[in-house]
């Protein structure tokens, strides 16, 4: 997948990392946003559609090609996790940085 292969006003949350950068995409910024300020009762699943964290091929930026990035991708920014959606998900919501992909 590349970065003009995903819908261009595409909402996506940008985590920089320290050996790589990773991204989530977001379906429903607003119900994103309740959450981060907040309202545990939101359930990521209101604004993510796919549970996929994305990494640029080159391992940095939001631009280029996107690969979903494996376990060990994962691994080796994060150290050891048991789960993607309880673990890593919430921490790039909370660390990372509302960006727009939209490119007129």
């Amino acid at each position: 997948m590349t970065y003009t292969d995903i819908n261009r006003s595409s909402e996506h949350v940008f985590y920089k990392g320290n050996k790589e950068d990773f991204l989530i995409f977001l379906d429903d910024v607003d119900e994103y946003q309740k959450y981060i300020a907040g309202d545990t009762s939101i359930p990521m699943s209101r604004f993510i559609a796919k549970f996929d964290i994305y990494r640029n091929a080159t391992g940095n930026g939001s631009e280029g090609i996107l690969e979903i990035a494996s376990e060990q991708n994962l691994n080796e920014e994060f150290g050891d996790f048991k789960s993607v959606e309880d673990e890593i998900i919430p921490k790039i919501l909370r660390s990372g940085k509302l960006q727009n992909m939209h490119k007129d």
